[in-house]
């Protein structure tokens, strides 16, 4: 059967906008938690008042036009950056901001991206301009009489970001231009599709490129996660915010955020990002003479649905133990052969509690576990795609990053509190999303 590799990844979130940036901070445990955008404040009051914004890229270094980045959302345009991080770290040399060159059929390339909200700003900050445009004369008189009203200033700044409709917001909005935006820049021919499973939806692409290449439908795969959950009046924030599953304060900025740890209140709001990896068939690697860009190779995949609730983990009626089954199986190991585990840890009391007596339960033998998300924040629909990239790291360089905040574990696990040198071997990353959705991957050290 096709060994399937992982020969690049490229990275954009608030914790680096490169894969070694995004390493090295993961290593060092760096709190990304900042103050929420002031003027939020003036159409709601929320529990949490924390994020992890992600930083400006600089688009026009990858030779994205400045139409592109008025017509694409923002998640089409950083899903394209870490691509072309991606297939550039695998040696797929790229013109330019244009297509992949040097392969001879572009249908044995694939694309798959997961997302949970796809651009969800778009339809936002549209509709809001929609919306507001015919008031703006008395938005107007108003402020003259009115001044210093933070409320009608706020509304007026946002009218003058965005001052119309754009005209493909629609085309924006879709959750597969995410995915197609991908295929149409790098000239890719074969399948193209999205995933859209909640937190598990990165997982679940990765998974689904596994797949292609493993059966011989396709050689190469761009595959992973792209969320952005901004907007300009922190809407998506307020709907996690009203479900209380946001953190929120504890002692002080960068200690809210707290999986695995008594004091857990919910996770870190991450503004989003985009994790890409190319996943490439052995004999392909081997064809373009690239082994030494191997990071690690993907032996398993297993998904799984609860059933049971769309917005809540069941607590003794779950179907975890099922995906777990189902990508040991595949992968031909045993919970015992897991040496290192990049759990899901949100953060929220329910999570947590039922995934560290899931861990605790199945692996006697104590791998390490730690929460990519106690330091990224929760990137939704990307989460997995980055915890796959972190997990593909570690094993690449036999090393963990620390769980931030753990001073009082909720579970006897092998948390690591600082990073750490480890013998990994063959490794687990999982998720489980809104809607029931589990998902996960299991990988190996790279051995000829």
């Amino acid at each position: 059967m096709t060994r399937v590799m992982i020969t690049g990844a490229g990275v954009i979130s608030s914790a680096g906008q490169s894969l070694d940036e995004f390493w090295e901070n993961c290593l060092r445990g760096v709190s990304l938690a900042q103050d929420i955008p002031e003027h939020w404040l003036n159409y709601y009051q929320p529990r949490s008042k924390v994020w992890a914004p992600l930083p400006t890229c600089d688009y026009a270094k990858l030779g994205i036009s400045r139409t592109e980045q008025i017509l694409l959302s923002i998640p089409a345009l950083i899903g394209l950056c870490a691509a072309y991080q991606a297939t550039e770290n695998a040696g797929l040399v790229t013109e330019r901001a244009g297509k992949i060159a040097g392969l001879r059929a572009e249908t044995r390339l694939s694309v798959h991206i997961g997302t949970g909200l796809g651009a969800a700003h778009s339809p936002f900050d549209n509709f809001a301009t929609h919306l507001i445009s015919g008031l703006k004369p008395k938005l107007l008189e108003l402020q003259e009489t009115y001044p210093d009203d933070p409320l009608v200033r706020d509304l007026l700044a946002g009218l003058k970001a965005q001052p119309r409709v754009n005209p493909l917001v629609i085309c924006q909005t879709m959750p597969n231009a995410l995915a197609a935006n991908i295929s149409l820049r790098l000239g890719v021919r074969g399948a193209v599709e999205t995933s859209c499973a909640a937190c598990a939806s990165g997982t679940v692409a990765i998974g689904k490129a596994f797949r292609s290449i493993k059966t011989g439908e396709t050689d190469i795969a761009i595959a992973g996660g792209v969320e952005h959950l901004g907007d300009r009046t922190g809407s998506v924030f307020m709907g996690f915010d009203r479900l209380q599953t946001l953190a929120t304060p504890y002692q002080g900025l960068g200690t809210e955020n707290r999986p695995f740890d008594q004091n857990r209140s919910g996770f870190l709001f991450s503004e989003g990002g985009a994790a890409i990896l190319v996943l490439e068939s052995l004999d392909s690697v081997v064809s373009r003479g690239q082994e030494s860009q191997i990071l690690a190779e993907v032996v398993g995949f297993g998904q799984s649905s609860d059933a049971h609730s769309i917005a809540a983990i069941a607590e003794d009626n779950n179907s975890i133990s099922g995906m777990l089954e189902q990508a040991l199986k595949e992968a031909c190991v045993k919970p015992a052969d897991i040496n290192y585990i990049n759990a899901h840890g949100t953060g929220t009391e329910i999570n947590d509690r039922v995934e560290t007596g899931f861990i605790g339960h199945t692996f006697h033998h104590r791998p390490l576990v730690n929460s990519t998300k106690s330091i990224l924040g929760h990137t939704i629909g990307a989460a997995g795609a980055f915890e796959a990239i972190t997990t593909a790291m570690s094993l690449h360089h036999q090393m963990v990053h620390p769980s931030r905040n753990i001073q009082n574990p909720i579970a006897d696990l092998n948390f690591p509190f600082s990073a750490a040198q480890a013998d990994l071997r063959v490794a687990l990353t999982h998720n489980f999303g809104f809607g029931g959705h589990n998902a996960a991957l299991v990988l190996k050290r790279y051995e000829v």
